[in-house]
């Protein structure tokens, strides 16, 4: 009797046809529809747009807060500013990283020509 034999050997499966749809063509599916979360409330909707919840009507003016306090305090302030408000923040946020880095690739290019051009 040998010592080193397979005592234990599992069957190759044989691939499965039934599952392949290979007449069918794929489902295409309009993927615009997932890129925009819009969240429907009582009195107003949110889309949800680069992380942040939005309001999604315009001009409704759901939402406000008043800027001064009091009667004469000034303008209130709708969802719609406030969304802008944020966005540009969000923009002035991307540009002054997006100007940091050219700082600093505009020092390393600088610090690579000193090197380059002592004699």
């Amino acid at each position: 009797m040998p010592i080193f034999t397979k005592k234990f050997a599992p069957k190759v499966a044989p691939p499965r046809t039934q599952r392949l749809n290979i007449g069918c063509p794929p489902h295409q599916e309009d993927l615009d529809d997932f890129r925009t979360i819009r969240l429907n409330l009582v009195d107003k909707q949110l889309c949800f747009v680069d992380g942040v919840w939005m309001s999604a009507l315009r001009g409704a003016g759901g939402g406000t807060s008043g800027a001064g306090g009091g009667p004469g305090g000034g303008a209130a302030l709708t969802s719609t500013t406030i969304d802008d408000l944020l966005r540009m923040k969000r923009r002035i946020k991307a540009l002054e990283q997006e100007n940091n880095l050219y700082q600093v690739k505009l020092d390393v290019l600088l610090d690579l020509l000193t090197e380059n051009q002592q004699p």
